[in-house]
């Protein structure tokens, strides 16, 4: 069993057969009234609510995630650090001259 699996879902009994689950398209997931709800996201940000440990191995196990920050991309905050970095030393620098060569 992935340890992510185990993080997000809990550690489980079950020995669960996740080929048949995959092979089946119309597989329905039944409620386990003592699983608290587990909410999931996917790199697009879509949301799942998943109320069985078998649900949320098998979305796990999918690629989603308990937590949306993991999509997060470094680059994209970098990128807006820089922006912001270069336009306040502009801004500076057209009030203060203290870069003549700028």
């Amino acid at each position: 069993m992935h340890i992510k699996t185990e993080v997000i879902c809990g550690v489980s009994d079950l020995k669960p057969n996740f080929e048949e689950i995959g092979n089946n398209p119309n597989f329905v997931f039944e409620n386990d009234p003592t699983f608290e709800t587990i909410k999931l996201f996917d790199i697009d940000g879509n949301i799942v609510n998943v109320n069985s440990w078998l649900e949320c191995a098998n979305y796990v196990n999918g690629g989603w995630t308990n937590d949306i920050s993991d999509f997060v991309n470094g680059e994209l905050n970098m990128l807006m650090y820089l922006c912001f970095s270069t336009f306040l030393l502009y801004i500076l620098n057209k009030k203060y001259n203290f870069m003549k060569w700028i």
